[in-house]
């Protein structure tokens, strides 16, 4: 039960209580969620953006919602929403296994008949999306990531999945719920979000703790130059709060990838703790824009933009970066550390 409380000049009041509800009883349909979530996937995906690129159509065998994420990789979803059980996993492996081999014609035809494509060729929206103008188009989908959302499920799902993953296939159980109020009227829907990464662990190239950070300025003119001059790193107007910056130990090496200009910054993490700061994210008119966290870091090494390194010139470094992730590992060391040394010669240079 959640309550929604006030303060009443000084004294705290419950104005409000939520109840959870299951989506029958509410009469929510389970395309309605899956609607959510394609118009909304960062509901799914708060620590990183994918491209949407279809949705299920009646009388067609196929999952409930398809995009790819910032390297390529397919991102299958199947939506129940009420009890889920074994039979959820064998049906969206199925899902992912059709396209194992499929053409990139068949993922441009799904996005084509996307009732929300913003329109033009697939290929060109994702090179975009994941600037890398020089992206193979028989690279696209070529792997894939699937994910069961649901309200719950039995103990042989989760069994299942947790076998999966040790077995490193891509696949994850993500729980939600929905919230309604006194008057049965739907208020809110909890949904844990994703926590795998883009990225899965090489045996032969493991990680060494290496993060990339996307400086996400697209709103705010100007924040990546305040990180810099500030020692940190920043996010703002998340719901889950600070959370999307933690993980990180102190002396990890972090990259900045501004958007449109490629690695811009190497820094080491001098304190992982999130906090709570302003400053950094600014609108247009100089107003502090909501929900803003921290963490310090010291920048070894800042680029100017005209010799940052690209998605293209990391890719070929050998390394497709997941540009698209607010903040997460990059699990490749090897590599990690060939960038690190490229942004260090350059910036010596």
């Amino acid at each position: 039960m959640l309550y929604a409380i006030e303060d009443d000049g000084g004294r705290f009041v419950v104005r409000e209580r939520f109840v959870e509800k299951s989506a029958v009883d509410l009469g929510v349909p389970e395309k309605t969620i899956e609607d959510w979530i394609a118009s909304q996937p960062e509901l799914l995906f708060p620590k990183e953006r994918v491209l949407v690129i279809g949705q299920s159509i009646a009388g067609q065998s196929m999952a409930d919602v398809l995009a790819l994420d910032s390297v390529g990789n397919l991102v299958v979803v199947e939506v129940k929403r009420d009890w889920s059980d074994r039979s959820t996993v064998g049906q969206l492996l199925e899902y992912a296994a059709a396209y194992k081999d499929a053409a990139y014609e068949t993922f441009n035809q799904l996005a084509q008949r996307y009732g929300k494509w913003p329109g033009g060729e697939l290929i060109q929206r994702f090179r975009e999306f994941a600037e890398r103008l020089d992206f193979a188009v028989e690279e696209l989908g070529k792997n894939q990531r699937v994910f069961i959302v649901a309200p719950d499920s039995d103990f042989g799902l989760k069994n299942i999945v947790a076998w999966l993953q040790r077995y490193h296939v891509p696949i994850e159980f993500i729980p939600f719920r929905l919230l309604a109020d006194q008057n049965n009227q739907l208020r809110m829907i909890d949904i844990a979000g994703a926590s795998a990464e883009v990225e899965q662990e090489e045996p032969t190239d493991s990680w060494a703790g290496h993060w990339i950070f996307n400086t996400n300025e697209t709103h705010a003119s100007g924040a990546y130059q305040r990180m810099f001059e500030r020692g940190v790193i920043a996010i703002y107007g998340y719901e889950n709060g600070g959370a999307n910056l933690e993980g990180a130990t102190i002396g990890q090496k972090v990259f900045a990838y501004v958007n449109g200009q490629g690695l811009r910054a190497l820094g080491e993490i001098t304190d992982p703790t999130v906090k709570a700061g302003n400053g950094i994210f600014l609108d247009e008119s100089g107003n502090q824009q909501p929900e803003e966290y921290h963490v310090a870091v010291t920048w070894r090494a800042v680029l100017p933009p005209d010799v940052a390194i690209s998605n293209a010139e990391a890719s070929s470094i050998g390394y497709s970066l997941p540009v698209r992730t607010v903040f997460g590992r990059l699990h490749r060391g090897r590599l990690a550390a060939k960038l690190e040394e490229e942004i260090e010669r350059r910036a010596n240079s």
